[in-house]
């Protein structure tokens, strides 16, 4: 399985690739990208450009407290507990087929984090256009 991830904060898109340690758990990797949410075309190419990049394997990490640093210097905040306060989360994933899923979240705050709403998932096999759309309305159902 391929993932990555789409958090939309103060009107802005940032998408980052995840992949799965040796342990079992998912951590952010690069790219890390972001943009305006408005050209749909762009939105579905750095998905594609994430999930590409995920992978299986990776060296679990000794230390957690800076992983989500690249998306809080994109995004120009200081804390991740200032960036998740308003942030909508999707969640991306693609067995390596043309079909990608998109999880919207509900955002239940820093100590409890993003909780899935498998109910709401969206299924998308299409352009980068139809999937950069598919993703800005799955955002517009995260809570």
């Amino acid at each position: 399985m391929r993932a990555a991830t789409i958090y939309e904060h103060a009107g802005m898109l940032y998408v980052h690739s995840s992949s799965k340690t040796t342990v079992g758990l998912w951590i952010l990797n690069a790219p890390v990208l972001s943009m305006d949410k408005t050209d749909v075309g762009e939105v579905g190419r750095a998905i594609r450009e994430c999930l590409a990049a995920s992978c299986e394997n990776v060296p679990h990490p000794r230390l957690f407290t800076n992983l989500f640093d690249p998306v809080l210097a994109l995004a120009g905040v200081k804390s991740a507990g200032g960036f998740l306060k308003t942030a909508k989360c999707v969640e991306v994933e693609t067995s390596g087929e043309a079909t990608v899923s998109l999880i919207p979240t509900r955002n239940e705050g820093i100590k409890s984090g993003l909780v899935p709403l498998p109910g709401k998932t969206v299924s998308v096999i299409g352009s980068d256009d139809e999937l950069g759309s598919a993703a800005i309305e799955a955002l517009a159902t995260s809570e």
